[in-house]
């Protein structure tokens, strides 16, 4: 306050004859307080930000949020003294006092974020069927980007169609007799089957109206608009609200009703039902119940003869201690006739389903042949085993070469281990006890 009136006294005539109290009352009542600040915030500044608020609100917008307005306008906002977000609050608050304030934005709504969200996306649509994420960010000005994106992504309503663009169940027009003969098929198959693909639907006409829409998005349009009050969908997959079906039943289902199939055959499958290209889905429910009888084949059981007792007195020939990788078995001559030609993909089927005196495990399902065959009496997990191999071999303990020796020994499909850690280190202690 000395400096204050040492400065006046220089600038004024007269003395200054306010005291210490009416003075500072006079200071923070002549600009915007902020973090124990006055700012003096000019009459034209105050102007341009009311002047663009209301142009902005005059093209139907209900509302604005704070920290996008800042964003937009940060560079002259900040030269003009409005240094931050929270001073920008106040100014409006003080501009607009008759709008509805809330934690994020104001306007002339105080509703929800989500609903503020999907009322400002369906408001800036027009007759557009598709938008994309550019097309949103420029029509809704001072929204964020992420506010909008998340609202398309987690509101149902809104319908991803690839390339970062969206529609919207409303957009989507589908006739009653569309309606009709899409329900009656969904009913059919469910009845017969349990479930339907979605894929297998009769789409009709609607692809043809809306061939700019990508297929996921028509069949989330259809499901929507059509099946959500009787059915269920995951991924691909409908079936009755309450019944329990998912990709893998399905598979297993589907195995059973084949003789011969490829492996294309069974991914393609799979891909029909999920809509992704993993492939794990099939090659269990193949292991399951087929006989991959090859790389690229499964046949029916009925097509393959095992001689149990023979062919486990055959596996012990090779497996001397509890356990060993498939990749070891490189001769099949001690092996008796099966209806097949032996090889290391029909020897990992026999002894997942068949095998009395052996299983087999993988550390993941795999067409690289990786993985172990250990007798029934072993109780060692998986990890156990790679312990063990580790400790009993004459590999060093590092991490690159433990990793090379259980690839290339064939108990891991790639040259990589997420456990190759814990391996070392417990192998490490098993040689250092047995000195």
């Amino acid at each position: 306050m000395v400096r204050f009136r040492s400065f006046a006294a220089e600038d004024l005539p007269d003395t200054l004859s306010l005291s210490d109290k009416e003075l500072k009352s006079y200071i923070m009542a002549s600009g915007t307080w902020h973090e124990g600040k006055v700012y003096a915030i000019s009459a034209d500044t105050k102007k341009r930000i009311k002047e663009l608020v209301e142009e902005y609100f005059l093209s139907g917008a209900q509302v604005i949020f704070y920290s996008e307005f800042y964003s937009k306008n940060e560079n002259w906002l900040f030269e003009a003294s409005v240094i931050s977000e929270d001073m920008l609050v106040g100014i409006l608050r003080r501009l607009f006092s008759k709008l509805s304030f809330t934690q994020v934005y104001f306007g002339y709504t105080d509703a929800s974020v989500a609903a503020v969200l999907e009322s400002e996306i369906l408001r800036i649509w027009g007759d557009d069927i598709l938008l994309s994420n550019n097309q949103f960010t420029e029509r809704l000005r001072y929204i964020p980007p992420d506010r909008i994106k998340q609202a398309l992504t987690q509101n149902r309503d809104f319908i991803w169609s690839g390339e970062k663009s969206f529609t919207h169940v409303d957009r989507i027009e589908i006739t009653d007799e569309e309606r009709q003969a899409i329900r009656e098929v969904t009913k059919r198959e469910c009845d017969a089957h349990g479930y339907v693909s979605i894929v297998e639907l009769p789409f009709g006409e609607i692809k043809q109206r809306y061939n700019e829409l990508s297929d996921t998005a028509i069949q989330k349009a259809v499901y929507r608009i059509c099946l959500t009050d009787e059915f269920d969908k995951k991924s691909k997959i409908v079936t009755r609200k309450g019944d329990v079906y998912d990709a893998f039943t399905i598979m297993k289902e589907y195995c059973r009703t084949i003789d011969k199939c490829s492996m294309d055959e069974l991914l393609n499958f799979e891909r029909e039902l999920t809509g992704e290209d993993n492939g794990s889905i099939s090659k269990k429910a193949g292991n399951a119940i087929l006989v991959r009888v090859d790389n690229d084949t499964y046949v029916a059981e009925k097509y393959v003869n095992f001689d149990t007792y023979e062919i486990d007195k055959a596996i012990g020939l090779f497996v001397q201690g509890n356990y060993l990788p498939l990749k070891s078995f490189t001769t099949f001559g001690a092996f008796p006739d099966c209806g097949q030609t032996w090889n290391l993909f029909l020897l990992e089927s026999y002894v997942r389903r068949f095998s009395l005196r052996f299983r087999f495990d993988t550390p993941a399902i795999n067409s690289r042949n990786a993985g172990v065959i250990i007798r029934k009496s072993c109780s060692m997990d998986y990890t156990e085993i790679m312990i063990d191999a580790v400790a009993n071999s004459n590999v060093a303990l590092e991490r690159s070469a433990v990793a090379k020796f259980l690839h290339d020994s064939g108990y891991i499909g790639r040259s990589t281990t997420s456990r190759v850690s814990e391996i070392i280190n417990k192998a490490t202690a098993i040689r250092e006890m047995r000195g």
